[in-house]
């Protein structure tokens, strides 16, 4: 009995560095593609990564699948695995869905918005403006949105909004023109505009500049996903 105790808590040790082991090459390859240097289209070679991160395959698939369940990889049977590609049509659609999510969590926000948490926000504007890196932008501008969010105290709301990032992350950072530097001055106007109304605890006011917010920008990252989709 004294083996077989010693036997299964080693083979629990086992599983548990394991699904370390998985989480980490996960957070590593998913970094690699939300900061840009694994691009929409590029081949993950199975063989390679083993290699190169010193691992066996079944941490590396077990990444990989997890990845590939978030829409972020395209595992291709007899092909292989490739960082996904975004497509137009389901950008617009994820940007409908936020901007409803967000008009929503932001009337719900008005009426929990505390002096701390407006001075958070004010702060990420100014960072934001600071900002002239496309990633540190984006993660800037996704905190700022997600803190309203969770200040909407809606934990389904919040759940929901998050699984969202994922592809407008990815169109953000592969798609994006150069001229997005111009854009800043009119999307801090708005960010603006949103912490005014809710540091008046304007619950319809919060509501319609986070629309009107949305949709300019959605529809800017959209034009620029299109233009470079035609080239490709």
């Amino acid at each position: 009995m004294a083996s077989t105790a010693i036997s299964t808590s080693a083979a629990n040790d086992f599983i548990i560095n394991r699904a370390t082991l998985s989480d980490q090459i996960y957070d590593y390859l998913r970094s690699e593609i939300l900061t840009g240097r694994f691009a929409p289209g590029d081949r993950l070679d199975l063989g390679e990564l083993v290699e190169r991160l010193k691992v066996s395959k079944m941490p590396v698939k077990e990444a990989i699948g997890r990845l590939a369940t978030e829409g972020l990889l395209d595992v291709q049977a007899q092909r292989g695995t490739f960082v996904s590609r975004v497509d137009p049509r389901e950008l617009a659609e994820t940007f409908e869905v936020r901007r409803a999510l967000e008009m929503l969590a932001g009337e719900l926000a008005a009426a929990h918005v505390k002096k701390s948490d407006i001075e958070k926000l004010r702060a990420l504007i100014a960072e934001m403006e600071k900002s002239t890196e496309v990633a540190h932008h984006l993660e800037l501008n996704f905190q700022f949105h997600s803190l309203i969010v969770e200040l909407s105290d809606n934990r389904k709301l919040a759940e929901t909004y998050h699984r969202l990032r994922v592809p407008i992350q990815v169109a953000g950072i592969h798609y994006r023109s150069e001229t997005w530097l111009e854009r800043i001055a009119q999307e801090q106007k708005e960010h603006r505009a949103i912490l005014r109304a809710l540091e008046q605890k304007d619950a319809e006011g919060v509501s319609r500049a986070i629309g009107e917010h949305i949709k300019r920008g959605g529809f800017s990252l959209l034009e620029d996903v299109e233009r470079s989709v035609k080239q490709d």
